[in-house]
């Protein structure tokens, strides 16, 4: 089963933003997979997606995408990333953990924030200006999630219960570095992060 991430779908953005990347998660009942097995996979299963070579120099993987309504006209697509966890600090995401949201198995809102929050970093602290210059997306992405997080009671104190406390401490440490940086303290603190 894969678990598609919240990052970047319109329960996030105006309905007529288009997605700069869907992430889509592995469980652990599949990390028997690596990304590249799981890309040509999907492309078999679904005539939407397709893979197009790295233009990265030395590159040696590809790049999957799904066609958008309108591709025909206007080339309309989106670029779907493939995370099998530990990939990037991820946590592994049981099956009884996600919410079904559109038919959709999604992870849960916490997890999902603190990988929001750790993209957020990784481009802040990238060499690569392109990385850089998606900051300030990252920091709406958060923002809503936020929101959301709000309006869905969402709890730190009942999450580290649910987390091995390594997830908890990065979680936090991750926190505190976009509160120093983009405040908002407040915002957190209502979901009970100690900031």
């Amino acid at each position: 089963m894969w678990h598609l991430l919240l990052s970047n779908l319109t329960q996030l953005k105006p309905r007529t933003a288009i997605p700069q990347d869907v992430d889509i998660v592995v469980s652990p009942e599949d990390l028997d997979f690596t990304a590249e097995p799981i890309k040509k996979r999907i492309v078999e299963e679904d005539d939407r997606y397709f893979l197009e070579p790295s233009r990265q120099r030395g590159a040696t993987h590809q790049i999957l995408y799904c066609r958008l309504p309108g591709w025909r006209t206007d080339g309309r697509r989106v670029k779907v990333d493939i995370l099998v966890p530990p990939t990037l600090g991820l946590p592994e995401v049981q099956h009884y953990d996600t919410v079904i949201i559109n038919d959709i198995p999604v992870m849960p809102l916490f997890d999902l924030l603190v990988m929001k929050t750790q993209g957020w970093w990784d481009h802040r602290t990238s060499h690569r200006a392109d990385f850089r210059a998606k900051q300030n997306d990252d920091v709406d992405d958060i923002n809503a999630l936020l929101d959301r997080a709000d309006t869905e009671n969402l709890s730190y104190d009942d999450e580290i219960y649910r987390h091995e406390q390594e997830f908890i401490d990065k979680a936090l440490i991750l926190v505190r570095r976009f509160v120093r940086v983009n405040s908002g303290r407040g915002q957190w603190r209502r979901l009970g992060f100690p900031v």
